[in-house]
């Protein structure tokens, strides 16, 4: 595609996120959270005095545990008459987080709210006339037996994590090194700039023309050795034409 603009650029459009590590978390531990709910086939739900005692009866029977039970206001407008009281069933891992099953039987969602160390904490709505209950309190305390081995697995994401950014940080340390040494050797002026995914080369030719062009930590060792020859390439090709063009990458459909 040619036009008459003094500009030649290579871009290349593609892009690699990298992995957080707050978001591996949560996507890590908010599935296993979902699946403490357990699903009724009667729609039946029991009311409030009966969520009580089936906390209390979990609470007996998971003594180990160290389970809480404790009542909370929650606001339904803007009234004191308004609020309605909530019951819930909570267990602390001492100082790495809580978790929460919290029932308004006024309410058409149950909530479990959970928090773990360097993870903004999350709630999961659940539709309360489709929650068996005694069955998701089984799998809570179910959950919480396991919290154990999923910390360890949830540690060990976060450790694979750790190595892709110190591998990410060579590799952006070796195109800056690279791309500088190369680039100082030669008669072109350049600039070279980055964001979080890509550095892009601007070089310019014979003052008249701008060449760009994109590296990232996945193509760099295929692109930095052919720099020199690229860049040689392209003015011997810029002499030749008689007028100023532009030419650019056509997006693949």
């Amino acid at each position: 595609m040619y036009s008459i603009s003094p500009v030649y650029s290579m871009h290349d459009h593609s892009e690699k996120s990298t992995r957080s590590k707050s978001e591996a978390r949560h996507n890590f531990w908010q599935p296993l959270v979902k699946n403490i709910y357990a699903s009724n086939t009667d729609g039946i739900f029991p009311n409030k005095n009966g969520v009580y005692a089936a906390f209390v009866r979990l609470q007996k029977a998971w003594s180990n545990i160290g389970f809480e039970i404790s009542y909370k206001q929650e606001s339904r407008g803007y009234r004191e008459c308004d609020k309605t009281q909530a019951i819930c069933i909570s267990k602390s891992f001492e100082g790495r987080g809580s978790i929460s099953l919290i029932v308004n039987c006024e309410a058409d969602f149950l909530s479990i709210h959970f928090e773990y160390a360097d993870m903004e904490s999350f709630n999961v709505p659940f539709r309360r006339s489709q929650c068996d209950l005694d069955a998701t309190l089984d799998n809570l305390a179910n959950f919480i037996e396991e919290f154990p081995s999923y910390c360890e697995q949830s540690s060990r994401i976060i450790t694979e994590i750790e190595k892709e950014q110190k591998l990410e940080e060579i590799a952006r340390d070796t195109i800056r090194a690279t791309v500088s040494h190369i680039m100082e050797s030669s008669k072109f002026s350049w600039n070279l700039t980055e964001d979080e995914n890509t550095f892009s080369l601007e070089v310019s030719i014979n003052n008249e023309y701008s060449v760009e062009m994109d590296f990232n930590t996945q193509n760099y060792l295929d692109r930095i050795p052919a720099l020199q020859g690229i860049l040689k390439q392209t003015e011997n090709f810029l002499k030749e034409i008689p007028f100023p063009i532009t030419i650019q990458l056509q997006e693949k459909s």
